[in-house]
């Protein structure tokens, strides 16, 4: 708010001239109202300066919660960073650690299939000596057989020479 008086007018006023000097009633009326926008100047120069006190401590706590705010986003990105650098170098390692696993595991699997095709390959020279031993006893069997059948028509034939020289020899 401006005061009705500023200090120009305060130094261009003059006051009538009587004979016993300035008209004290106006004189002292110019007074009051110059006093009364005075208070008001201090009143609102007292405000004004409680309010500037106010907003300078306001700006200071703002200042200070900004400067903990960059510390903190400081500290915050630091720490991302080294849990992301943390983290990268965890994974990694467990990357590294699944590898050798996983080449381990494949190690193994090699050798197991190695020793399944070996195991097969014996298998298969265990069948083909089983099936010469059985073919040659079958083939044993069959000259046995075939043997006993000469026997059996040698005997019948010897039989039946005996028979005939018997019948001959009889009559």
């Amino acid at each position: 708010m401006r005061a009705s008086i500023t200090p120009l007018e305060i130094r261009k006023r003059t006051f009538a001239k009587r004979f016993s000097g300035y008209d004290t009633t106006e004189v002292a009326q110019f007074l009051d109202s110059l006093a009364e926008d005075l208070e008001e100047v201090f009143r609102d120069v007292d405000e004004m300066e409680r309010q500037n006190a106010q907003l300078k401590e306001e700006n200071a706590r703002h200042r200070e919660t900004e400067a903990t705010l960059k510390e903190t986003l400081v500290l915050a990105q630091r720490s991302a960073d080294g849990l992301r650098s943390s983290s990268e170098k965890e994974a990694e390692r467990v990357v590294r650690d699944a590898e050798k696993h996983a080449e381990k595991l494949v190690k193994h699997e090699m050798e197991r299939v190695a020793e399944m095709e070996k195991k097969i390959r014996e298998l298969r020279v265990e069948r083909r000596n089983l099936q010469l031993k059985l073919q040659g006893t079958l083939d044993m069997y069959q000259q046995l057989l075939n043997f006993d059948k000469e026997e059996d028509d040698l005997d019948a034939s010897i039989s039946v020479l005996r028979a005939k020289r018997h019948t001959e020899a009889v009559s």
